[in-house]
């Protein structure tokens, strides 16, 4: 470069056109960097629409996720409705129908990448419903716009289709029909495999049990364990109480062995707790059960395979008369014990009750007293949580799948699902 006052024209020239090429070079970075972060995203993200409101009734929910098979010719859009409005739709598949195209990030209208038919599962009254769509290629990298479509309103909203989303005021469908639209990517790395999604044929309650209840269970059986184990450290209490009473004197007197309660008498928990490569083992032994309690082997079982036939009288046909008469049993006069029905005899022949807190001398006895009541009091609340409250948990869930696998309902007709 020339730098006398007779080039300054060329000086300019060649700065400007410096200047041209990194900016050009710069904004192509951008744009290849913005389509690579665009095209991340994409690949990225299943589902772009989490909630939902039916256009005329106003019913909300949420899309609980999108659920794939292995070889990703095959997905779930599972959805639920809140539950104030579970009860306000139609439990048969048949009343719905779908309709699907493409589309990109600004909602625009694309064509689908792939053949696709589709079938719709209701899951009876639970308030889950869901659309599976059939891909003839693995899905591609592509934004779909499923709109669902619920043929029978069971719910009457005098201002229906006043107040629609910006998105939808374009489409008058959305004002004639109770409609709702999401937006997913079964193409997206973002979904989650669910076994009960391979084989030619869909299975609501397979499908019911693997995305909703095999959690709720779980989460009952880790809750037992717990249990289990406080039951059996309060089990440990007791026995050191039990030494302390053979032990500790005051001025030669001891404490006489209580008649311990016969809800708690003979307990013990066999097995040992979970650790890194062996699950937990841990089982309550005992001779009393609630009367309105179970103490049937949930550990090497589930709900899927069902419980209620095992556990059900001989010659008991009806597991809903079963429960009923369960959960309205008498406790009846061996259910529940106080501290005031414990009897505290010293080897002197004196009660310790009449001897009252205030009583300094013999407070090595009355703490004994205290700390072994209270033990007895914590197991037996606990061991009826665990026997009562937990078992009837399980066996809830179960009644609801059995529930699903006779009410649940499919819709597979050729027009179910139209694309366009």
């Amino acid at each position: 470069m020339k730098l006398g006052p007779h080039h300054a024209i060329e000086r300019f020239g060649v700065i400007t056109t410096c200047f041209t090429v990194t900016f050009a070079m710069l904004l192509m970075g951008t744009i290849s960097s913005a389509a690579s972060n665009n095209r991340a995203r994409l690949d990225e993200t299943a589902l772009y629409t989490t909630s939902f409101t039916t256009s005329r009734t106003e019913l909300s929910g949420g899309v609980e996720g999108i659920y794939t098979n292995d070889d990703n010719t095959r997905a779930l859009v599972l959805m639920r409705f809140r539950d104030a409005d579970a009860g306000s739709f139609s439990a048969d598949a048949a009343n719905y129908q779908a309709f699907l195209t493409g589309s990109n990030e600004q909602l625009d209208t694309m064509a689908l990448q792939s053949n696709i038919t589709g079938s719709i599962l209701v899951f009876g009254s639970t308030g889950y419903l869901g659309v599976v769509l059939d891909s003839d290629v693995p899905f591609a990298q592509q934004i779909l716009s499923l709109t669902l479509r619920a043929n029978s309103e069971l719910v009457y909203n005098a201002d229906s289709g006043r107040e629609l989303r910006e998105d939808l005021q374009d489409d008058g469908s959305f004002a004639e029909f109770d409609q709702w639209r999401v937006f997913l990517n079964p193409g997206a790395s973002g979904t989650r495999e669910a076994t009960s999604l391979e084989g030619t044929r869909v299975d609501p309650a397979a499908l019911y049990y693997e995305l909703v209840l095999s959690e709720q269970e779980q989460e009952i059986r880790d809750a037992m364990d717990q249990q289990l184990l406080e039951m059996r450290s309060y089990l440990t209490r007791i026995s050191e109480y039990e030494a302390e009473m053979n032990r500790v004197n005051v001025d030669g007197v001891f404490i006489e062995p209580p008649e311990v309660p016969a809800q708690i008498d003979g307990d013990s928990i066999a097995g040992q707790a979970a650790e890194e490569e062996t699950e937990a083992t841990l089982d309550l032994e005992t001779d009393w059960v609630h009367p309105r309690g179970y103490d049937f082997d949930w550990r090497s079982g589930s709900i899927d395979q069902g419980y209620l036939d095992s556990i059900m009288p001989v010659g008991e046909t009806s597991y809903i008369t079963f429960l009923g008469e369960k959960a309205q049993a008498d406790d009846g006069e061996n259910s529940q014990f106080s501290a005031n029905d414990i009897e505290w005899l010293l080897t002197d022949g004196n009660d310790l009750k009449d001897y009252g807190q205030s009583q300094q001398a013999m407070k090595p006895l009355t703490d004994i007293m205290n700390n072994t009541t209270q033990a007895y009091q914590e197991y037996y609340r606990i061991k009826n949580a665990y026997q009562v409250d937990s078992h009837s948990d399980l066996l809830e869930l179960e009644v609801l799948l059995r529930g699903v696998d006779s009410s649940g309902s499919i819709n597979s007709d050729e027009e179910v699902l139209l694309t366009y």
